[in-house]
């Protein structure tokens, strides 16, 4: 199973190492690595996480800059490979907060990670106040929020119930599928987080509106074994869903995706196609890879 990570985002001073902390404490039952990305020169926040008793081959910082530039970017990645060695249930990221994470599934798969690391979300923080005021003239926030799957609406405590109404109503014209937590000192349920670890289709955005409509094919037969076309789809992360038949050697397999994998059992009879489901636009970008691959013949 791939270990999912998950991006913090947000503007300086927002809250996100307050959120970084709280996270870690909600999953005392995972092993959590961390990967620390201050915009300075000293590494204030990895220094405090160590003092607070994080294992230090748990902790990975990058100082200097953004991670997501490209300045920093061999750096990221190396400290993901790093991670990786410790074997951990979760990575979480804490972006410098002039980060725009956009770009963090490409650059996994362009760095041959994909079979060990899926994007799993990305959380931002945004001030009520503070952030609010800035994202007329920063653009990076914007791109934070744009970017992201929730969003924690935080220090509300400190707004007034004008300033929450006008902020409440840019995040949603501005990111209209993201789901908005109101928090304070950034406590909020994570009980949807803690249910899309252990299933990743569990939160995907509604498919139903043509918007977000999946793109689907059918896969009838393929070339070479069972075991690498599943290994190869499993590779894809705009896959959704697997699910149907198919026959080597007079021998008909189930293959249905669990959310950890995809299993494979022998069926009586042939039941039908196998139907593969993809994130919109992806469709016909995983079915040429299949086919350059080789496991799918040319139409």
């Amino acid at each position: 199973m791939k270990t999912p990570i998950i991006i913090l985002s947000g503007f300086l001073g927002t809250g996100k190492t307050t959120l970084m902390q709280y996270l870690i404490s909600q999953f005392p039952d995972k092993k959590v690595a961390i990967l620390v990305n201050d915009f300075g020169e000293v590494p204030v926040d990895a220094t405090l996480l160590s003092k607070k008793g994080l294992p230090k081959e748990m902790l990975y910082e990058v100082s200097g800059g953004s991670i997501f530039c490209a300045c920093l970017k061999d750096n990221f990645l190396i400290g993901l490979k790093a991670l990786c060695e410790v074997k951990p249930d979760l990575i979480v990221v804490e972006a410098s907060g002039m980060a725009d994470p956009s770009g963090i599934s490409p650059m996994i798969r362009q760095a041959g990670l994909s079979d060990q690391l899926t994007l799993m979300c990305t959380l931002c923080v945004f001030d009520a106040i503070k952030s609010m005021k800035l994202a007329a003239n920063l653009d990076t926030i914007v791109r934070q929020v744009r970017g992201s799957h929730y969003i924690l609406l935080n220090k509300t405590d400190l707004a007034t119930p004008q300033e929450l109404a006008k902020a409440q109503t840019w995040l949603t014209e501005t990111n209209a599928s993201a789901r908005v937590f109101e928090t304070v000192q950034c406590r909020f349920d994570t009980t949807e987080l803690a249910q899309q670890m252990e299933n990743p289709f569990a939160l995907m955005p509604s498919l139903n509106t043509e918007g977000n409509r999946p793109d689907t094919f059918t896969v009838k037969s393929i070339n070479g074994r069972i075991e690498d076309f599943i290994s190869a789809l499993e590779k894809e992360e705009a896959l959704l869903r697997v699910k149907g038949c198919l026959t080597q050697n007079e021998q008909h397999w189930y293959l249905s995706d669990t959310g950890r994998g995809i299993e494979v059992t022998p069926s009586d009879a042939y039941i039908s196609p196998v139907v593969i489901i993809t994130l919109q636009g992806q469709g016909n970008a995983l079915k040429e890879n299949l086919i350059k691959k080789g496991f799918l013949s040319p139409s």
